[in-house]
Protein backbone atom coordinates (compact mmCIF):
# COMPACT_ATOMS: atom_id res chain seq x y z
CA UNK A 1 0.00 0.00 0.00
CA UNK A 2 2.69 2.37 0.92
CA UNK A 3 4.54 1.67 -2.42
CA UNK A 4 1.20 2.56 -4.37
CA UNK A 5 0.74 5.50 -2.92
CA UNK A 6 4.23 6.69 -3.80
CA UNK A 7 4.16 6.00 -6.83
CA UNK A 8 0.74 7.66 -7.34
CA UNK A 9 2.06 10.86 -5.64
CA UNK A 10 4.73 10.76 -8.12
CA UNK A 11 2.78 9.99 -11.27
CA UNK A 12 0.00 12.92 -9.87
CA UNK A 13 2.77 15.82 -9.48
CA UNK A 14 4.38 14.82 -13.09
CA UNK A 15 0.77 14.78 -14.69
CA UNK A 16 -0.09 18.32 -13.30
CA UNK A 17 3.11 19.68 -13.97
CA UNK A 18 2.56 18.84 -17.53
CA UNK A 19 -0.80 20.31 -18.31
CA UNK A 20 0.26 22.89 -16.14
CA UNK A 21 1.75 24.81 -19.21
CA UNK A 22 -1.95 26.09 -19.32
CA UNK A 23 -0.60 29.35 -18.09
CA UNK A 24 2.27 29.25 -20.57
CA UNK A 25 0.27 31.37 -22.97
CA UNK A 26 1.51 34.51 -22.10
CA UNK A 27 4.96 33.08 -23.13
CA UNK A 28 3.30 31.95 -26.42
CA UNK A 29 1.52 35.32 -27.32
CA UNK A 30 3.56 37.30 -29.19
CA UNK A 31 4.53 34.23 -31.60
CA UNK A 32 1.06 33.13 -31.74
CA UNK A 33 -0.16 36.81 -32.76
CA UNK A 34 3.06 36.72 -35.81
CA UNK A 35 2.70 33.10 -36.72
CA UNK A 36 -1.29 32.98 -36.86
CA UNK A 37 -1.78 37.00 -37.58
CA UNK A 38 -4.02 37.16 -33.86
CA UNK A 39 -4.02 41.09 -32.90
CA UNK A 40 -3.24 40.99 -28.99
CA UNK A 41 -7.06 41.23 -27.71
CA UNK A 42 -7.43 37.95 -29.60
CA UNK A 43 -4.90 36.38 -28.12
CA UNK A 44 -6.26 37.58 -24.65
CA UNK A 45 -9.85 35.99 -25.75
CA UNK A 46 -7.87 32.75 -26.14
CA UNK A 47 -6.33 33.12 -22.80
CA UNK A 48 -10.33 34.05 -21.39
CA UNK A 49 -11.59 30.97 -22.81
CA UNK A 50 -9.13 28.65 -21.98
CA UNK A 51 -9.89 29.52 -17.99
CA UNK A 52 -13.06 28.87 -18.58
CA UNK A 53 -13.08 25.68 -20.05
CA UNK A 54 -10.27 24.94 -17.12
CA UNK A 55 -12.88 25.47 -14.43
CA UNK A 56 -15.62 23.29 -16.38
CA UNK A 57 -13.26 20.65 -16.81
CA UNK A 58 -12.16 20.77 -13.42
CA UNK A 59 -16.35 19.81 -12.66
CA UNK A 60 -16.11 17.21 -15.24
CA UNK A 61 -12.74 15.98 -14.22
CA UNK A 62 -14.17 15.82 -10.64
CA UNK A 63 -17.63 13.86 -11.33
CA UNK A 64 -15.53 11.41 -13.54
CA UNK A 65 -13.00 10.84 -10.49
CA UNK A 66 -16.24 10.51 -8.77
CA UNK A 67 -17.98 8.36 -10.73
CA UNK A 68 -15.18 6.15 -11.90
CA UNK A 69 -11.62 6.17 -10.81
CA UNK A 70 -9.01 8.63 -11.20
CA UNK A 71 -6.88 6.73 -13.55
CA UNK A 72 -9.33 6.92 -16.11
CA UNK A 73 -10.38 10.63 -15.62
CA UNK A 74 -6.90 12.01 -15.56
CA UNK A 75 -6.25 10.12 -18.92
CA UNK A 76 -9.44 11.36 -20.52
CA UNK A 77 -7.82 14.86 -19.42
CA UNK A 78 -3.93 14.65 -20.69
CA UNK A 79 -5.49 13.50 -23.67
CA UNK A 80 -8.04 15.63 -24.25
CA UNK A 81 -5.57 18.28 -23.47
CA UNK A 82 -2.88 17.14 -25.62
CA UNK A 83 -4.97 16.77 -28.43
CA UNK A 84 -6.25 20.86 -27.98
CA UNK A 85 -2.43 21.72 -28.14
CA UNK A 86 -1.54 18.91 -31.15
CA UNK A 87 -4.26 20.46 -33.18
CA UNK A 88 -3.40 24.16 -32.83
CA UNK A 89 -0.49 23.42 -34.50
CA UNK A 90 -2.71 22.29 -37.55
CA UNK A 91 -4.71 25.82 -37.69
CA UNK A 92 -3.96 27.70 -40.39
CA UNK A 93 -3.66 31.46 -40.34
CA UNK A 94 -6.58 32.01 -42.46
CA UNK A 95 -9.00 30.37 -40.15
CA UNK A 96 -6.83 31.58 -36.39
CA UNK A 97 -10.45 31.75 -34.97
CA UNK A 98 -9.93 27.95 -34.52
CA UNK A 99 -7.52 28.83 -31.83
CA UNK A 100 -9.78 29.68 -29.79
CA UNK A 101 -11.50 26.36 -29.60
CA UNK A 102 -8.06 23.97 -30.16
CA UNK A 103 -5.94 25.56 -27.50
CA UNK A 104 -8.68 27.41 -25.35
CA UNK A 105 -11.48 25.63 -25.51
CA UNK A 106 -10.48 21.59 -25.96
CA UNK A 107 -6.87 22.67 -24.01
CA UNK A 108 -8.37 24.46 -21.12
CA UNK A 109 -10.90 21.31 -20.65
CA UNK A 110 -8.56 19.08 -20.92
CA UNK A 111 -6.35 20.51 -18.54
CA UNK A 112 -9.31 21.04 -16.02
CA UNK A 113 -9.95 17.57 -16.18
CA UNK A 114 -7.13 16.57 -15.30
CA UNK A 115 -6.31 19.59 -12.52
CA UNK A 116 -9.21 18.09 -10.98
CA UNK A 117 -9.17 14.17 -11.29
CA UNK A 118 -5.71 14.67 -9.13
CA UNK A 119 -6.64 16.86 -6.70
CA UNK A 120 -9.06 15.06 -5.34
CA UNK A 121 -7.31 11.94 -5.64
CA UNK A 122 -3.93 13.39 -3.43
CA UNK A 123 -6.71 14.46 -1.07
CA UNK A 124 -7.91 10.77 -0.39
CA UNK A 125 -4.54 9.21 0.12
CA UNK A 126 -3.65 11.93 3.24
CA UNK A 127 -7.06 12.75 4.65
CA UNK A 128 -5.26 14.10 7.50
CA UNK A 129 -3.74 16.23 5.55
CA UNK A 130 -5.67 17.29 3.06
CA UNK A 131 -3.81 20.86 3.15
CA UNK A 132 -0.69 19.24 2.14
CA UNK A 133 -2.30 17.01 -0.38
CA UNK A 134 -3.59 20.22 -2.09
CA UNK A 135 -0.63 22.15 -1.91
CA UNK A 136 1.26 19.34 -3.58
CA UNK A 137 -1.00 19.12 -5.99
CA UNK A 138 -1.57 23.00 -7.12
CA UNK A 139 2.07 23.86 -6.35
CA UNK A 140 2.83 20.89 -9.37
CA UNK A 141 0.87 23.19 -11.36
CA UNK A 142 1.88 26.31 -10.81
CA UNK A 143 5.34 25.62 -10.93
CA UNK A 144 5.09 24.49 -14.73
CA UNK A 145 5.68 27.80 -15.74
CA UNK A 146 8.91 27.77 -14.08
CA UNK A 147 10.20 24.16 -15.53
CA UNK A 148 8.60 24.39 -19.25
CA UNK A 149 8.74 28.29 -19.50
CA UNK A 150 12.81 27.72 -21.19
CA UNK A 151 11.74 24.71 -23.01
CA UNK A 152 8.78 27.36 -24.63
CA UNK A 153 11.29 29.61 -25.31
CA UNK A 154 14.20 27.64 -26.58
CA UNK A 155 11.64 25.57 -29.15
CA UNK A 156 10.45 29.12 -30.49
CA UNK A 157 13.84 30.05 -31.04
CA UNK A 158 14.77 26.60 -32.66
CA UNK A 159 11.98 26.60 -34.72
CA UNK A 160 12.17 30.40 -35.65
CA UNK A 161 8.77 31.31 -34.56
CA UNK A 162 7.37 28.57 -36.20
CA UNK A 163 4.51 27.37 -33.88
CA UNK A 164 3.22 24.47 -35.53
CA UNK A 165 6.75 22.38 -34.50
CA UNK A 166 6.85 24.17 -30.84
CA UNK A 167 2.85 23.04 -30.81
CA UNK A 168 3.55 19.68 -32.05
CA UNK A 169 6.90 18.73 -29.85
CA UNK A 170 4.96 20.18 -26.69
CA UNK A 171 1.90 18.19 -27.58
CA UNK A 172 3.53 15.04 -28.26
CA UNK A 173 5.85 15.00 -24.86
CA UNK A 174 2.80 15.64 -22.79
CA UNK A 175 0.68 13.34 -24.75
CA UNK A 176 3.39 10.26 -24.12
CA UNK A 177 4.58 10.98 -20.82
CA UNK A 178 1.33 12.33 -19.17
CA UNK A 179 -0.29 8.95 -20.41
CA UNK A 180 2.35 7.03 -19.25
CA UNK A 181 2.03 8.52 -15.57
CA UNK A 182 -1.89 8.51 -15.79
CA UNK A 183 -1.35 4.45 -16.03
CA UNK A 184 0.00 4.35 -12.50
CA UNK A 185 -2.53 6.40 -10.67
CA UNK A 186 -4.95 4.94 -8.31
CA UNK A 187 -6.99 5.93 -5.40
CA UNK A 188 -6.78 4.22 -2.23
CA UNK A 189 -9.58 1.47 -1.40
CA UNK A 190 -12.81 2.76 0.46
CA UNK A 191 -11.83 0.43 3.35
CA UNK A 192 -8.45 2.64 3.72
CA UNK A 193 -9.34 5.80 3.02
CA UNK A 194 -10.92 7.06 6.39
CA UNK A 195 -11.59 10.34 5.57
CA UNK A 196 -14.74 7.82 3.61
CA UNK A 197 -16.56 7.00 6.22
CA UNK A 198 -18.65 9.56 8.29
CA UNK A 199 -20.87 11.72 6.99
CA UNK A 200 -20.24 13.68 3.59
CA UNK A 201 -22.68 15.91 1.52
CA UNK A 202 -23.92 15.03 -2.58
CA UNK A 203 -23.43 17.29 -4.67
CA UNK A 204 -27.15 18.41 -4.47
CA UNK A 205 -26.81 18.41 -0.65
CA UNK A 206 -23.54 20.66 -1.35
CA UNK A 207 -25.22 23.45 -3.02
CA UNK A 208 -27.55 23.85 -0.18
CA UNK A 209 -25.15 24.15 2.07
CA UNK A 210 -24.31 28.31 2.67
CA UNK A 211 -20.49 27.57 3.57
CA UNK A 212 -20.17 26.04 0.55
CA UNK A 213 -20.58 29.46 -1.39
CA UNK A 214 -19.14 31.30 0.68
CA UNK A 215 -16.09 29.25 -0.35
CA UNK A 216 -17.19 29.55 -4.29
CA UNK A 217 -17.75 33.40 -3.28
CA UNK A 218 -14.01 33.40 -1.97
CA UNK A 219 -11.93 31.83 -5.35
CA UNK A 220 -13.85 34.42 -7.07
CA UNK A 221 -12.87 37.40 -5.10
CA UNK A 222 -9.07 36.16 -4.60
CA UNK A 223 -8.65 35.51 -7.85
CA UNK A 224 -10.34 38.42 -9.13
CA UNK A 225 -7.19 40.36 -7.01
CA UNK A 226 -4.74 38.24 -9.02
CA UNK A 227 -6.55 38.98 -12.35
CA UNK A 228 -6.02 42.48 -11.83
CA UNK A 229 -2.40 42.92 -10.45
CA UNK A 230 -0.76 40.07 -12.69
CA UNK A 231 -1.37 40.90 -16.49
CA UNK A 232 0.43 44.14 -15.49
CA UNK A 233 3.71 42.99 -13.30
CA UNK A 234 5.67 43.26 -16.74
CA UNK A 235 4.81 46.87 -18.12
CA UNK A 236 4.21 48.32 -14.82
CA UNK A 237 7.63 46.99 -13.23
CA UNK A 238 9.69 48.85 -16.27
CA UNK A 239 7.31 51.93 -15.89
CA UNK A 240 8.18 51.78 -11.91
CA UNK A 241 12.47 51.24 -12.26
CA UNK A 242 13.01 47.58 -13.44
CA UNK A 243 14.60 47.37 -16.01
CA UNK A 244 13.22 44.74 -18.97
CA UNK A 245 15.32 41.83 -17.63
CA UNK A 246 14.66 42.46 -14.08
CA UNK A 247 10.99 42.65 -15.13
CA UNK A 248 11.32 39.44 -16.81
CA UNK A 249 12.46 37.77 -13.82
CA UNK A 250 9.47 39.46 -11.70
CA UNK A 251 7.35 37.65 -14.17
CA UNK A 252 8.82 34.17 -13.72
CA UNK A 253 9.55 34.81 -10.06
CA UNK A 254 5.44 35.06 -9.14
CA UNK A 255 5.49 31.55 -10.88
CA UNK A 256 7.41 30.44 -8.15
CA UNK A 257 6.30 32.52 -4.80
CA UNK A 258 2.73 30.70 -6.00
CA UNK A 259 3.68 27.51 -6.21
CA UNK A 260 5.55 28.26 -2.18
CA UNK A 261 2.85 29.69 -1.16
CA UNK A 262 0.69 26.81 -2.42
CA UNK A 263 2.50 24.52 -0.90
CA UNK A 264 3.82 25.93 2.28
CA UNK A 265 1.01 27.82 3.50
CA UNK A 266 -1.78 24.87 2.50
CA UNK A 267 0.31 22.65 5.14
CA UNK A 268 0.59 25.23 7.73
CA UNK A 269 -3.29 25.18 7.21
CA UNK A 270 -3.77 21.76 8.85
CA UNK A 271 -2.41 22.59 11.55
CA UNK A 272 -3.50 26.66 11.81
CA UNK A 273 -6.93 26.11 10.25
CA UNK A 274 -8.02 26.85 6.69
CA UNK A 275 -9.99 29.83 7.57
CA UNK A 276 -7.76 31.33 10.03
CA UNK A 277 -4.59 30.96 6.85
CA UNK A 278 -6.96 31.91 4.64
CA UNK A 279 -7.51 35.33 6.77
CA UNK A 280 -3.98 36.20 7.04
CA UNK A 281 -3.01 35.47 3.54
CA UNK A 282 -5.58 38.04 1.77
CA UNK A 283 -4.87 40.63 4.60
CA UNK A 284 -1.06 40.55 3.33
CA UNK A 285 -2.49 40.53 0.05
CA UNK A 286 -4.94 43.41 0.54
CA UNK A 287 -1.89 45.22 2.38
CA UNK A 288 0.17 44.55 -0.62
CA UNK A 289 -1.70 45.08 -3.19
CA UNK A 290 -2.11 48.93 -2.01
CA UNK A 291 0.86 49.44 -1.76
CA UNK A 292 1.47 48.64 -5.54
CA UNK A 293 -0.04 52.29 -5.45
CA UNK A 294 3.22 54.10 -4.65
CA UNK A 295 5.82 51.43 -4.59
CA UNK A 296 8.51 51.28 -7.35
CA UNK A 297 12.20 49.98 -7.94
CA UNK A 298 13.24 47.30 -5.37
CA UNK A 299 9.58 47.53 -3.53
CA UNK A 300 7.80 46.70 -6.32
CA UNK A 301 9.72 43.82 -6.95
CA UNK A 302 9.22 42.11 -3.11
CA UNK A 303 5.93 43.98 -2.73
CA UNK A 304 4.41 41.58 -6.40
CA UNK A 305 6.21 38.66 -4.92
CA UNK A 306 4.75 38.84 -1.40
CA UNK A 307 0.93 39.41 -3.52
CA UNK A 308 2.06 36.15 -5.46
CA UNK A 309 2.47 34.24 -2.19
CA UNK A 310 -0.44 35.13 -0.81
CA UNK A 311 -2.34 33.93 -3.54
CA UNK A 312 -0.99 30.81 -4.52
CA UNK A 313 -1.58 29.92 -0.44
CA UNK A 314 -5.82 30.12 -0.85
CA UNK A 315 -5.84 28.45 -4.29
CA UNK A 316 -4.38 24.82 -2.19
CA UNK A 317 -6.21 25.62 0.80
CA UNK A 318 -9.67 26.49 -0.37
CA UNK A 319 -10.09 22.85 -2.29
CA UNK A 320 -9.04 21.35 1.41
CA UNK A 321 -11.56 23.42 2.91
CA UNK A 322 -14.18 21.90 0.88
CA UNK A 323 -13.53 18.57 1.46
CA UNK A 324 -13.16 19.02 5.07
CA UNK A 325 -16.88 20.83 4.89
CA UNK A 326 -18.19 18.21 1.77
CA UNK A 327 -16.56 14.73 2.74
CA UNK A 328 -14.29 12.92 0.23
CA UNK A 329 -17.06 10.45 -1.22
CA UNK A 330 -17.97 13.46 -3.89
CA UNK A 331 -15.10 15.48 -3.54
CA UNK A 332 -14.10 15.75 -7.12
CA UNK A 333 -17.52 16.99 -7.83
CA UNK A 334 -17.82 19.38 -5.28
CA UNK A 335 -14.80 21.01 -5.82
CA UNK A 336 -15.65 21.47 -9.46
CA UNK A 337 -18.93 23.18 -8.60
CA UNK A 338 -16.89 25.87 -6.42
CA UNK A 339 -14.10 26.31 -8.88
CA UNK A 340 -17.21 28.15 -10.96
CA UNK A 341 -16.27 30.84 -9.10
CA UNK A 342 -12.67 31.11 -10.02
CA UNK A 343 -13.93 30.87 -13.69
CA UNK A 344 -16.53 33.62 -13.59
CA UNK A 345 -13.90 35.83 -11.73
CA UNK A 346 -11.66 35.16 -14.57
CA UNK A 347 -14.17 36.66 -17.21
CA UNK A 348 -14.97 39.44 -14.97
CA UNK A 349 -11.76 40.48 -13.93
CA UNK A 350 -9.32 39.74 -17.14
CA UNK A 351 -7.65 42.49 -18.57
CA UNK A 352 -9.61 45.20 -16.08
CA UNK A 353 -6.27 47.27 -15.45
CA UNK A 354 -5.74 47.61 -19.06
CA UNK A 355 -9.16 48.93 -19.51
CA UNK A 356 -9.26 51.27 -16.46
CA UNK A 357 -6.01 52.81 -16.97
CA UNK A 358 -6.60 53.45 -20.73
CA UNK A 359 -3.74 55.80 -22.09
CA UNK A 360 -3.88 57.22 -18.74
CA UNK A 361 -0.87 54.97 -17.03
CA UNK A 362 -2.50 55.87 -13.53
CA UNK A 363 -3.22 52.17 -12.08
CA UNK A 364 -4.20 53.36 -8.51
CA UNK A 365 -7.88 52.80 -8.99
CA UNK A 366 -7.11 49.06 -10.13
CA UNK A 367 -4.79 48.48 -7.47
CA UNK A 368 -7.67 49.61 -5.04
CA UNK A 369 -10.12 47.77 -6.26
CA UNK A 370 -7.53 44.88 -5.78
CA UNK A 371 -7.07 45.64 -2.62
CA UNK A 372 -10.93 45.84 -1.91
CA UNK A 373 -11.50 42.47 -3.36
CA UNK A 374 -8.86 40.98 -1.14
CA UNK A 375 -10.52 42.67 2.51
CA UNK A 376 -14.24 40.92 1.00
CA UNK A 377 -12.01 37.57 1.29
CA UNK A 378 -11.25 38.34 5.13
CA UNK A 379 -15.04 38.94 5.28
CA UNK A 380 -16.30 36.04 3.76
CA UNK A 381 -13.58 33.85 5.70
CA UNK A 382 -14.93 35.60 9.06
CA UNK A 383 -18.36 34.57 7.72
CA UNK A 384 -17.50 30.80 7.21
CA UNK A 385 -15.86 30.60 10.74
CA UNK A 386 -19.23 32.62 12.37
CA UNK A 387 -21.64 30.23 10.77
CA UNK A 388 -19.02 26.88 11.82
CA UNK A 389 -18.95 27.60 15.29
CA UNK A 390 -22.79 28.73 15.80
CA UNK A 391 -23.46 25.03 14.03
CA UNK A 392 -20.99 23.44 16.25
CA UNK A 393 -22.35 24.93 19.18
CA UNK A 394 -25.75 23.64 18.52
CA UNK A 395 -24.86 20.09 17.54
CA UNK A 396 -22.75 20.43 20.81
CA UNK A 397 -26.11 21.45 22.92
CA UNK A 398 -27.89 18.70 20.83
CA UNK A 399 -25.87 16.12 22.10
CA UNK A 400 -25.83 17.09 25.57
CA UNK A 401 -29.49 17.12 25.71
CA UNK A 402 -29.42 13.49 24.83
CA UNK A 403 -27.69 12.58 27.04
CA UNK A 404 -29.81 14.47 29.43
Amino acid sequence: MKAKKIVTVICCLFVQLFVGILYLWSIFKANVSAYYGMSASNCNMVQSIMMFGFVLGNLLGGYLQDRFNARLSATIGVITFSAGVLVTAFVPASANFLVYVTYGAIGGLGCGITYGSVLSCLQKWFPTKRGFASGLSVSAFGFSTVVFAPVAKWLMYMFDGNMMWTFLSLGGLFLILGTVCCLFISAPSAESDVSAVGKFLTPKDTLKESRFWIIALTLFFVNATWNIVCPIIYDLGVARGLGAESATLLLSLTGVFSAVGRLSMATVSDKLGRTATVTILAVLTGICAAALIFASNGLFFVVVLLVAFGYGGPSAILPALTTDLCGSKYSGTNYGMAMLGLGFSSLAFNGISTALVGGSGDYTLSFVIAAVTAVISVGLMFAFKTITDKKNRALSSSDEAKTV
